[in-house]
């Protein structure tokens, strides 16, 4: 499994790094669909550094996002238009990289039978196992996630990043 899942979330982290690069810090909340609610920079850097976070607890660590971060990101948040709500762009990459390192360092360290245990029952019809749990949440995920931002970037005018 560590063969597998790494290499695809450091490729999600320097997709992520992409996206961002060129979006200034002052739009990293704009809303470019009139009377729609996009997940935009802001709130994809937040949540996908909580859901790296958050997953430590199930390789035995301690999660390390405030309750404030948790509370404004967290599975069933909604993106919020106001920029000062959330960290500068430069602090949400930095999160996104030390949750990043701290998810993969754990993946890679732990023990074999850990990922054989069942997920949290919320999350066991789709994922039985707290391995499964952690590729889909660390590959389609993400994934899915840096496909809204790459979707926000075009309806504001931005590139394409590759």
């Amino acid at each position: 499994m560590r063969d597998l899942v790494l290499p695809t979330y450091n490729f999600n982290l320097t997709y992520a790094q992409k996206l961002a690069a060129d979006v200034p810090d002052d739009q990293m909340c704009a809303q470019p669909v009139p009377d729609r609610v996009m997940n935009h920079p802001a709130f994809v850097l937040g949540h996908l550094t909580w859901a790296s976070d958050n997953c430590l607890k199930f390789l035995g660590q301690e999660p390390a996002l405030s309750a404030e971060w948790k509370e404004l990101v967290m599975m069933g948040a909604k993106p919020l238009a106001d920029r000062s709500r959330y960290p500068a762009k430069d602090v949400l990459l930095k999160a996104l990289e030390n949750a990043h390192a701290r998810l993969a360092s754990a993946v890679g360290t732990a023990a074999p039978e850990t990922f054989a245990q069942p997920a949290p029952e919320r999350m066991r019809a789709r994922f039985p196992t707290v391995g499964n749990m952690l590729v889909g949440l660390m590959t389609a995920h993400e994934a899915s996630h840096l496909g809204q931002f790459s979707a926000w970037r075009r309806a504001m005018g931005f590139p394409s990043v590759f």
